[in-house]
């Protein structure tokens, strides 16, 4: 159980990986904030101006922006153990949520399963991300 909750919280990662990572987990929180926010605002019809709506546009996106170069930093400065484990990571979860969603979508125009969502997609991949990262960090460590 030591080893998961060490794999968990990036026990042994140089500091500078340390704070790379927080600072990526800091703009992934930022990012679903100003998703749900944005989401949350317009579908309530609380705001209707197009100049509030592109402001809430314009806010996710450099969220959006400042999440992508966070994290290709993040990358680039790992060492290379770390460096294989997060690539094998993405690799997972971009290939589990696309055969994921591409057999779903068989059952979906079968009409037995409820539609696709855009939300499911970013949630699976980001489970299939986290615990991949878990069980390569336990493989190689």
């Amino acid at each position: 159980m030591k080893n998961v909750i060490d794999a968990i919280c990036a026990k042994g990662l140089p500091r500078r990986d340390l704070l790379n990572a927080n600072r990526v987990n800091l703009l992934a929180l930022a990012w679903a904030a100003s998703l749900m926010l944005a989401s949350y605002l317009i579908k309530s019809q609380e705001v209707t101006s197009a100049a509030i709506i592109g402001a809430l546009f314009l806010l996710h996106l450099s969220f959006s922006m400042g999440l992508l170069f966070s994290f290709r930093r993040f990358l680039r400065e790992l060492d290379e153990m770390e460096k294989q484990i997060q690539l094998n990571a993405l690799a997972t979860s971009v290939g589990i949520t696309i055969i994921g969603f591409s057999c779903y979508s068989i059952f979906e125009k079968s009409h037995y399963f409820p539609e696709l969502k855009a939300s499911y997609l970013v949630a699976l991949m980001a489970v299939v991300y986290m615990i991949a990262i878990v069980v390569g960090r336990l493989k190689y460590r």
